[in-house]
């Protein structure tokens, strides 16, 4: 059977730590979010490096339990278990697939775990050395027979970064890489594009690899307080993630709200994806912050009471995470 009509006989799938699962049952997913994470080695300060530190095993499992349990008591539980999308993509800043996997049968959660490289000062030294194809052959290995010897697979390609307001020539090594193996695979690719429109330059070197821009999810793009370069990216094609939204600073709440019925406006809801990108300990309620239950106990009740229907919000928390983790297989 050929690829095309083995996609038009089967529903599709998204990869979890548990394996894949058809997509509808994932329900309400964060798409930007970190659990077992330490960026703390290349941090400059060492205030941020105890902020950005391996957070404890047993403080994340209660943390992201509220996260469950929030979903579980709000209209969004109709429609599939939680998931959480958890971009922390190689051993070097700290990923654990099994973790990963006991947090999920644990809570009874949906993981998708990624694979590939973040921004340079995080990335061994030796891929530099390496070849395009090499990197490519070693994701295509990790998402077809699981990562180091644990048959566990990630489901998504990222987060694929830029320290800078520029691509580093290792970065684009990074960004061809990612899409050889997309264009394997089928995996959707997400990018961190922090603070300045380098995603532009991302998009332009995925583009020249053959990615199509509906498998191409563009992170941290309420970083750039510019609600046009927000829309010059939706016209691109390409995903427009919200996810520094945690609520913890009420202008900046305010502001992510704002963001969002822009985005509305402009009509491209439709392309739209909301998280809060906890990855650190100043995120988290036991540290004063907001956790992982912000969007689901917070911020949808914040949309609608503001004029969202509800269809709206089940689209930007259940079906736009579906297409954006199923776009390859279209």
């Amino acid at each position: 059977m050929s690829r095309e009509a083995d996609k038009s006989t089967q529903t599709m799938k998204v990869v979890t730590v548990r394996g894949e699962i058809p997509v509808e049952q994932l329900g309400f997913c964060l798409p930007h979010e970190h659990a077992f994470v330490d960026l703390a080695r290349v941090l400059p300060t060492q205030l941020l490096a105890y902020d950005y530190q391996l957070i404890d095993h047993v403080l994340i499992h209660e943390e992201v339990a509220e996260y469950v349990h929030a979903v579980e008591a709000s209209p969004f539980a109709d429609y599939g278990r939680p998931g959480l999308v958890e971009l922390t993509n190689g051993p070097r800043i700290g990923r654990d697939p099994r973790a990963l996997s006991h947090l999920s049968e644990e809570l009874d959660l949906h993981v998708v775990m990624s694979c590939g490289w973040y921004r340079e000062p995080w990335c061994e030294p030796e891929l530099g050395h390496r070849s395009v194809n090499e990197l490519a052959r070693q994701l295509v290995d990790e998402i077809e027979h699981g990562v180091d010897g644990t048959g566990i697979r990630p489901g998504i390609i990222g987060e694929l970064g830029a320290d800078r307001d520029f691509v580093s020539p290792l970065e684009e090594r990074v960004l061809r890489a990612g899409a050889r193996a997309h264009r394997s695979t089928g995996l959707s690719i997400t990018l961190h594009a922090r603070a300045s429109r380098v995603a532009l330059s991302q998009i332009e070197v995925l583009a020249e690899e053959g990615v199509d821009p509906h498998c191409i999810i563009v992170g941290h793009t309420d970083s750039v307080h510019d609600p046009e370069y927000h829309h010059e990216l939706a016209r691109l094609g390409v995903w427009v993630e919200f996810d520094v939204l945690r609520g913890k600073v009420p202008y900046a709440a305010e502001r992510g709200v704002r963001y969002i019925f822009e985005a509305r406006r402009r009509g491209y809801a439709s392309q739209l994806l909301l998280s809060g990108d906890v990855g650190a300990l100043s995120h988290l309620h036991a540290f004063g912050g907001t956790g992982y239950d912000y969007l689901p106990s917070t911020l949808a009740i914040r949309l609608a009471d503001a004029g969202l229907s509800f269809d709206e919000l089940r689209q930007l928390f259940v079906d736009n995470p579906r297409r954006a983790l199923t776009a390859g297989q279209e």
